[in-house]
């Protein structure tokens, strides 16, 4: 991630037995997530809900150890910060 002055926006997706694979779709670039629900019959015929939703991101950390993520998302932003520069990282 360097000192570039730009925000950065990972999901990690953590391991689970009863993970969602018919609404949660992984780009093959490992940076784009793809979240798909189905319509709400109980809304009628005209149901203008939306479904379906694309996000395009730094990375996508599927069932990723912690290891993983400390090395891929906070391991600068950690090492900058004793070096005396700001940073953030939101859970």
């Amino acid at each position: 991630m360097g000192t570039r002055k730009k925000v950065h926006a990972f999901v990690r997706v953590k391991p689970t037995d009863d993970f969602a694979h018919e609404m949660i779709r992984y780009g093959d670039d490992n940076k784009t997530i793809d979240i798909h629900l189905k319509k709400d019959i109980r809304r009628g015929v005209v149901n203008n809900q939306q479904t379906d939703w694309s996000f395009k991101l730094d990375g996508v950390l599927h069932d990723a150890s912690q290891d993983l993520v400390y090395e891929k998302v906070a391991k600068d932003v950690v090492s900058q910060a004793l070096d005396g520069y700001n940073g953030n990282l939101i859970n």
